[in-house]
């Protein structure tokens, strides 16, 4: 069974309190029934102290946040939180294994990091709300499409998502159009700093620390 608790913890060091609101364990939440519970708890999150930074994470978003109206209601509150994340001393990171959970939340997005995938229809996604995907978006189709020459140059043919596709494991691309990094347009020139822009970088992805070594639950 599902189970719900909340604790209180504090620091010592500065005296304030720290609260975890909820923790639930099971397998039999339904999907309209979680939404409807993370609401509540995201308003009750909201009304804390905004001097202490917070952090609201939702992790395997594509099993509970899907066209009910529950959903909905709580796509809502986590647009309105990110729009409002500076006055709210908040932050939000959504993980999902598919990027059709919401599109509004992919338009607000500061930070896109995108790991392998196989799906053409994933990636017009990506054409649709990331600056750096539409730019590729033209070269993309011209590929599903099958209007490549042979005698394209390389560069023209290294799409998009032929990058996606030869991502290996613990590899991912990096969409942050004001992230800064290090530029250097040619070899023994002074590197600069700039912003990422419309463009995208592959970045390594650490192994998971954790008691059992990032081992996976696999069927015997």
């Amino acid at each position: 069974m599902p189970e719900t608790q909340t604790t209180h913890q504090i620091n010592k060091k500065t005296g304030r309190q720290k609260k975890r609101i909820g923790q639930a364990k099971g397998t039999m939440w339904k999907p309209k029934t979680a939404c409807a519970l993370f609401n509540i708890c995201l308003g009750i999150f909201l009304e804390q102290d905004p001097a202490v930074g917070r952090v609201v994470a939702l992790d395997e978003a594509h099993k509970y946040m899907n066209s009910s109206p529950e959903s909905a209601a709580f796509t809502n509150s986590l647009l309105s939180t990110v729009r409002l994340q500076r006055h709210l001393g908040a932050r939000v990171i959504v993980s999902t294994q598919e990027p059709t959970v919401s599109t509004a939340l992919l338009n607000l997005c500061s930070t896109t990091i995108v790991h392998r995938f196989t799906s053409p229809e994933w990636l017009r996604i990506l054409h649709r709300h990331l600056a750096a995907a539409a730019y590729d978006s033209q070269h993309d189709e011209r590929v599903f499409a099958g209007a490549m020459d042979d005698d394209a140059d390389a560069a023209d043919s290294d799409t998009l998502f032929h990058r996606i596709v030869r991502l290996q494991v613990g590899e991912a691309l990096l969409f942050s159009p004001t992230a800064m990094v290090i530029s250097q347009d040619s070899e023994g020139q002074e590197p600069t700093f700039c912003y990422l822009g419309d463009k995208y970088v592959t970045i390594k992805i650490r192994a998971r620390v954790t008691e059992d070594g990032g081992k996976s639950v696999l069927s015997s």
